[in-house]
């Protein structure tokens, strides 16, 4: 075995460390306030005036011919690789890279986007606004770091902005010495290994933890050095591992990926081919028809769980006789229970959508139940709800039952972030987030202004009783902006929600394009032609991040887009982003909300105040519901990292 391959191999083992342990007592209180120093800390001033500095070394940097322009990153890249790229270097080292997107691309970046570069170097997660170049500030940020010599990951949130970025950053990486790679879910396997071992590497965390897990199968049981060097010496790693360590990430778009979707786990599985336990599943349906709502079981919205009552649980007993199966108390109401889970808290086009999908083997259409992502309104491919759920809907939906998995390796995103060493990020809402993302990974937040003043305009919330009265006033409202040829962003949060307001627009005549899980492949279109005269876009919440909408001529003179959310959000943080995509880069814009206390988030949170929204103000029922919301999605991540370190401390496997 080669050097290389050992190095790696010691890499990939280090990296099972997790470096943020669960803090309990004076340790936690003392961390808590280290965040909150952090967090408040003026750093900005500080960096605006290194930034200031790298500023005026561009008239002597600008003015290098191609050849001296090299000889300088050169060594710029060797003081990096020797841990020596630190003050006047640095500053220098960033001038370098600012004149090579500027030489590449033809854009010069802003004091803004330096100040921004200089914050993910030194590990903070960046808060900027939409629009104010996120990506070439990564890019700025990631060539120092890659001239370490060492694989720096850029984590973004779908294969199409993957690809995207890598191809257009590309031709800086080359100007100053580096090689970028990307994985996307088209990849071959056979060339994963080397995009992985380039200085740059694009890629989702999907992607790159299912890779990473494939890595920990291939090396076993190893948990200590002692079993690494004897699983070495034995040659027990016949082939080449795909990824070689993780040493420093940047993540983009941090609060959806490393708060929203970080407890949802990846796991790699055995899926057999056929369901023996199908029967039962449609069987427990039958049951569950038979019981009655408030009589034989309740519903808690809040979790979205059932619960027998015992007039439900002795009727269930009534139901199932003498059949052997059935005569477990226990497994008769686990699975019932997740049939009426099925039927009563998951919806068809909200939670997840029925497609039909070419079968690999058989090469025929067949329908499929797939899962929707609550935060982003994309299709989750190859996810599955767990504990005969997921089952339990496709018996509801008529669709073939799958069969259950057999998981092979599991890992939460939140627990694999943790184990880099040099881990930063940017979003437009991070913030809010600040207490999680300093407890769970210890980064704080640096806020960068904007380049130009923001003159987004914030219209009064509007509320209504019903889904009836909320839809009519979202149409009417839609039509008069259209008349004045003010560009519409509806935002909405589910595939459904989205498909009504599109019904209710065609009836009023108005031309509209919808985007949802359903139109994935036409997003960066769609959402790109948004700024339009007139153009009418209808999407789910977090669809388009990642993409600007530029606005087209004679729209500032109409007020520019008109951003307008048709439900609350669980997190404030989710409404604040749909938001920034209006009034970007000192755009005139506005944003308005919409809201019935029918919606999700009053049926969940505030069940019994959301009818007193009169007397409350809509505004303080929203803040209330969300802050209750929030607070239960901040327990479940907190439950998921104890479960992550106990795992890691008590298995031993």
């Amino acid at each position: 075995m080669s050097q290389t391959a050992v190095n790696e191999f010691w890499q990939i083992f280090n990296a099972r460390k997790v470096k943020a342990p669960d803090l309990r007592g004076p340790d936690a209180l003392i961390s808590s306030f280290v965040g909150y120093y952090k967090n408040r800390k003026p750093v900005l001033p500080r960096l605006w005036k290194q930034a200031e500095r790298i500023e005026a070394l561009e008239p002597e940097i600008h003015n290098l011919s191609s050849s001296h322009f090299q000889e300088h990153v050169k060594l710029h890249r060797d003081l990096a690789r020797l841990g020596r790229l630190k003050g006047p270097a640095l500053d220098r080292g960033v001038a370098l890279v600012r004149e090579g997107v500027l030489r590449a691309i033809e854009k010069r970046p802003f004091l803004c986007q330096i100040v921004g570069a200089l914050a993910m170097s030194e590990g903070y997660i960046c808060e900027m606004a939409t629009g104010e170049g996120k990506t070439i500030t990564a890019a700025i940020t990631a060539s120092l770091w890659g001239w370490a010599g060492k694989p720096t990951h850029i984590i973004t949130v779908n294969d199409y902005l993957v690809q995207r970025d890598a191809e257009e950053m590309g031709p800086i990486y080359k100007l100053v010495g580096l090689r970028v790679g990307f994985i996307i879910h088209e990849t071959e396997h056979e060339q994963r290994p080397d995009h992985y071992r380039r200085e740059i590497v694009y890629c989702t965390q999907k992607e790159l933890v299912a890779d990473f897990l494939r890595d920990q199968i291939a090396l076993g049981t190893l948990r200590n050095s002692a079993q690494t060097s004897v699983g070495m010496l034995r040659g027990n790693f016949g082939r080449q591992l795909q990824v070689p360590g993780l040493f420093r990430c940047i993540v983009d778009e941090a609060d959806s990926v490393l708060i929203d979707e970080a407890v949802t786990p990846l796991i790699i599985s055995n899926s057999p081919d056929d369901e023996p336990n199908s029967e039962r599943y449609r069987k427990a349906n039958e049951f569950s028809q038979k019981l009655e709502n408030k009589k034989d079981f309740t519903i808690d919205w809040t979790v979205r769980s059932i619960d027998l009552t015992p007039r439900g649980e002795n009727r269930l007993e009534e139901l199932a006789g003498e059949e052997g199966f059935w005569r477990g108390k226990r497994r008769r109401e686990e699975l019932v229970t997740q049939a009426l889970t099925a039927h009563n808290c998951f919806l068809k086009d909200e939670q997840y959508l029925v497609v039909e999908e070419e079968n690999e083997k058989t090469k025929k259409m067949e329908q499929k139940v797939v899962i929707v992502d609550e935060f982003t309104g994309r299709i989750m491919a190859d996810r599955s709800w767990r504990h005969g759920l997921h089952q339990a809907i496709e018996v509801k939906e008529n669709v073939k039952v799958t069969a259950d998995k057999e998981n092979l390796a599991r890992l939460s995103f939140q627990r694999f972030f943790r184990q880099y060493p040099f881990l930063c990020g940017m979003t437009g809402t991070a913030w809010e987030a600040r207490t999680e993302l300093w407890q769970i990974y210890r980064r704080a937040i640096v806020r960068v202004p904007t380049n130009e003043p923001c003159i987004r305009i914030h219209l009064p919330t509007v509320m209504f009783d019903n889904e009836d009265q909320k839809w009519t006033a979202v149409a009417n409202r839609i039509k008069e902006l259209h008349e004045r040829g003010t560009p519409v962003l509806a935002g909405t949060r589910s595939v459904w929600a989205s498909e009504e307001l599109s019904h209710r627009l065609t009836a009023l005549n108005l031309p509209h394009r919808v985007l949802n899980a359903n139109q994935t492949k036409q997003e960066a279109d769609i959402i790109a032609q948004a700024g339009q005269l007139g153009q009418i876009t209808v999407a789910t919440n977090m669809a388009g991040r990642g993409t600007d909408i530029k606005l087209a001529r004679g729209v500032v003179d109409v007020g520019g887009l008109f951003v307008l959310a048709t439900e609350p959000h669980g997190s404030g943080r989710v409404d604040r982003q749909l938001f920034g995509r209006a009034a970007r880069q000192g755009d005139p814009g506005s944003a308005q909300m919409y809201c019935c206390a029918a919606d999700d988030l009053f049926i969940r949170h505030a069940k019994h105040l959301r009818h007193s929204w009169r007397l409350m103000g809509p505004k303080r029922l929203i803040k209330y519901a969300q802050g209750k919301a929030e607070q239960l999605a901040r327990f479940n991540r907190k439950q998921v990292m104890r479960a992550d370190d106990w795992m890691d401390e008590s298995l031993p496997f």
